[in-house]
């Protein structure tokens, strides 16, 4: 059973790494874009999907260390409740953040109709 076990983790292991391979070679070919990763649709940079960005990669940088650090590496018996909780604020932040930007966006549109009385020229959120 140990075996079976072994290798459906290497099988699971070289899958990811090829799928790993895979996105960065269309990553260096521009076929995948990273221009506008961190930035709103209309390039401003957006602080909260920096943040979001960050916080996944240390929490996956950590929860990494965690599984390889073990002696023999393994997958931990519990994920510890920190994690999710900062994962949670992170997301929440960036949704909050869009919830702003969305209710900014509409009250723009709504003053530009009382205004002028005709629909504005502002993209809907």
């Amino acid at each position: 059973m140990e075996t079976v076990s072994l290798v459906i983790a290497w099988l699971l292991a070289g899958f990811l790494a090829a799928l790993m391979v895979i996105i960065v070679v269309l990553i260096l070919i521009g076929r995948i874009k990273l221009d506008r990763l961190i930035s709103e649709p209309n390039g401003d940079a957006s602080l909260s999907r920096f943040q979001f960005l960050i916080f996944t990669f240390v929490i996956g940088a950590s929860f990494t260390l965690i599984v390889v650090g073990g002696d023999p590496p393994r997958f931990p018996e519990t994920i510890p409740s920190e994690i999710f909780v900062l994962l949670g604020i992170s997301a929440g932040t960036y949704a909050i953040a869009k919830g702003i930007q969305s209710n900014y966006e509409i009250r723009m549109r709504e003053i530009d109709r009382e205004t002028t009385g005709q629909e504005s020229m502002r993209p809907e959120p």
